[in-house]
């Protein structure tokens, strides 16, 4: 595949190391508060007074931030200068954590981070297009989930030590120095992508019905593994499991995680992307039902870590069938919205079945929904690659 440069003039080559360098450690930056959650509520309640209700709230206040955003982000794609944007979320983000180390009122809180959501709403959805547009983009994805979990990991395994030494500020400190660290970055990046009538492609064949259930499979995806994934460690517990148990059983999950997203970067389009695509789902389903059939430490163990490693490994894959259909970068934008309403409906979804049934119910519309998942990319996926074969031959 000819390597890409955008069609709006002489800007930066996309696939240049630095520009790599730069859409990785932005993808990093943008969702800090978002990858580390559980350590930035237990911050809220530990060390600012907070009860775990208002906590929640504004967690729950980020993620409807960054959900609206994404959404705006469907039509400021491809009208608003993607750098101008850029700067304008950072320099949010650094404001943001700023104002919180001075003003620790939960209703300050519930206001600053809803606008970092909003910048968190800004900074992915554009990541996610500028790596589709790149000529290795499945492994440039999988490069930019192994850094994003690399990145969680380390925020836990030192959030005690700035605990300790900074109280919750160390913490929105660190974040705002991150997003600093990021603004010289921005300069690596395009400015927008290619015209819609411009983009050519075997993208352009594709009709846009094939290119609507792509973007809904990018929502039932997101719907089946967040309706389930904030319940594993109560699944695991409701089986008798030991909570040191279950703790360990999802470190080594999110180590699982590393491993899927490596390997795209080592396989990347090597198999196409039909292929990965249905393997990983089918295995997904597989981990259900291994989690809910085998309840021992040993089945819990390895369903979510089957579940996590596939998760990581099939996300940089859709994603990057998304950016193909598209290079003008609506496609994903599109995506990406849908992506963060199915973050914040599988919860609420899972919640009301369990408030009438059980985990076995949550766990049986998670397949469904994957299932709908596979009905609704497999078509777009594999007309894309007809589509896409006689301009490689």
């Amino acid at each position: 595949m000819p390597e890409n440069r955008l069609a709006t003039g002489p800007g930066p080559d996309i696939n240049s190391a630095i520009a790599l360098v730069s859409m990785v450690f932005l993808a990093v930056v943008g969702p800090q508060a978002v990858v580390v959650q559980p350590a930035f509520v237990e911050g809220l309640v530990s060390q600012l007074g907070f009860s775990p209700v208002q906590a929640g709230y504004v967690s729950a206040a980020e993620n409807t931030g960054k959900a609206v955003m994404s959404i705006a982000m469907m039509f400021l794609v491809t009208r608003v200068n993607w750098r101008y944007m850029f700067y304008v979320a950072l320099f949010l983000l650094i404001g943001v954590n700023l104002f919180c180390t001075v003003s620790q009122s939960y209703q300050a809180y519930l206001a600053a981070r809803a606008v970092s959501g909003c910048a968190n709403g800004i900074i992915i959805p554009l990541c996610y297009v500028v790596i589709g547009l790149t000529a290795r983009s499945e492994r440039n994805f999988g490069i930019m989930m192994v850094f994003v979990l690399l990145y969680s990991a380390g925020i836990y395994l030192v959030v005690p030590t700035l605990f300790q030494l900074g109280g919750f500020n160390g913490l929105l400190l660190l974040f705002a120095a991150f997003a600093l660290l990021a603004l010289p970055l921005v300069r690596n990046l395009p400015v927008a992508g290619e015209p819609e009538k411009q983009a050519g492609g075997a993208g352009s064949g594709l009709s846009w019905t094939l290119r609507a259930m792509a973007i809904a499979a990018m929502f039932f995806f997101f719907l089946a593994m967040f309706s389930l994934f904030p319940y594993l460690s109560l699944i695991g517990s409701s089986t008798g499991i030991a909570t040191q148990t279950i703790a360990n059983a999802m470190t080594v999950a999110q180590f699982s995680g590393m491993g899927g997203a490596f390997l795209v970067v080592v396989i990347s389009d090597r198999f196409g992307r039909a292929l990965p695509i249905a393997a990983a789902l089918s295995l997904i389903i597989l981990s259900i039902a291994v989690l809910g059939y085998f309840p021992t430490v040993a089945g819990y163990t390895i369903a979510v870590c089957l579940f996590m490693g596939l998760w990581a490994f099939v996300h940089p894959f859709i994603l990057a069938a998304q950016a193909r259909f598209d290079r003008s970068g609506r496609q994903v934008a599109y995506a990406t919205a849908l992506q963060m309403i199915g973050i914040a409906s599988g919860p609420a979804i899972a919640a009301t079945i369990l408030s009438v049934g059980a985990y076995d119910h949550i766990m049986l519309v998670a397949v469904l929904f994957l299932l709908v998942t596979l009905a609704c990319i497999l078509p777009p996926v594999l007309r894309h690659a007809t589509l896409e074969r006689p301009l490689q031959d």
